[in-house]
């Protein structure tokens, strides 16, 4: 059974005469009654009663005609739906962030690409950056946005910057720098570092905060590296040590009352935030986003 023989057969039932059904198709009547009667074949039963004055459904006929409507609406949909796929405009994208991302202006750039693309589904998914890049490598991303340390731990990977952020320190409250409107590196120069990095910064999460100190002369005073966030700020507000992050990161510990946040000064080097994705990735919804992303978007088509 294929599409023609569907489309001949609701031409016949339509018309009730084969030749006006074969002048609507544009065809002889020779090759609708043939359709038929091999349609006929593959059912195993009697579509139509004909005699020389008419031709009439049989019971079968009737039911089958119901059927045949909906299986072209169907074949029809499945065609459109297919197409609009193909083109960005429906589809699922999943989407990778890491902590804080929200805070950031990257947050109003998804709101205007959701407003464009209502039928694009998002599943979105908070990870540490070293699993956004674990999972964007073994296909279950289609794309992640999170903060760049160092580049060499990109090879492979497609990248596009889309925003950028300072560093500032979360000290302990009664902390004696936690009143100032901003310190320095030296400053922190003795302090007791928590660095939000995976154990042997498997990315290189701690090395930008490092450098910073090297490249003054001191050595950073680092005494734990823990990937979990929410457990550094429960050790600062603890008196446990200060961490330095991404201004973005930590917009909810100003809330806290046993938490102070500072800007850093003088600093340089800024933290870069990227979106990233695999160059061999197909899926047509990841064209559509990335215009929007860009730090100075301009949306296209």
């Amino acid at each position: 059974m294929n599409r023609r023989q569907l489309e001949y057969f609701l031409a016949v039932a339509r018309e009730l005469n084969f030749t006006k059904a074969a002048e609507s198709l544009y065809v002889s009547q020779t090759a609708v009654t043939q359709q038929i009667r091999v349609l006929e074949e593959q059912l195993g039963v009697k579509l139509f009663e004909r005699t020389k004055r008419k031709v009439e459904l049989t019971p079968a006929g009737r039911v089958f005609q119901s059927e045949a409507i909906g299986i072209i609406n169907r074949i029809d949909a499945a065609v459109q739906r297919t197409k609009e796929v193909s083109s960005g405009f429906v589809g699922t994208l999943n989407f990778g962030f890491t902590i804080g991302i929200g805070n950031t202006e990257i947050s109003d750039r998804i709101q205007a690409f959701n407003r464009k693309y209502p039928n694009i589904s998002m599943r979105f998914y908070n990870l540490s950056p070293f699993m956004l890049l674990k999972q964007l490598k073994e296909g279950e991303l289609d794309l992640a946005v999170m903060p760049m340390f160092q580049e060499k731990y990109y090879s492979g990977i497609s990248l596009k910057r889309v925003a950028r952020d300072h560093y500032v320190a979360i000290l302990p409250k009664n902390h004696v720098l936690a009143q100032n409107l901003y310190i320095t590196w030296e400053d922190l120069r003795e302090a007791p570092l928590i660095l939000a990095t995976t154990p042997d910064s498997e990315i290189g999460e701690d090395q930008n905060i490092v450098e910073n100190f090297i490249r003054r002369g001191y050595q950073a005073n680092v005494t734990d590296r823990i990937e979990d966030v929410e457990t550094i700020m429960f050790m600062v507000s603890a008196n446990m040590g200060v961490t330095i992050l991404p201004a973005y990161m930590a917009i909810p510990a100003a809330s806290r009352g046993k938490i102070a946040t500072v800007p850093i000064g003088m600093s340089e080097n800024q933290v870069e935030i990227i979106a990233a994705w695999m160059p061999e990735v197909e899926n047509p919804s990841l064209k559509k986003i990335l215009p929007f992303l860009e730090e100075n978007p301009t949306p296209g088509e």
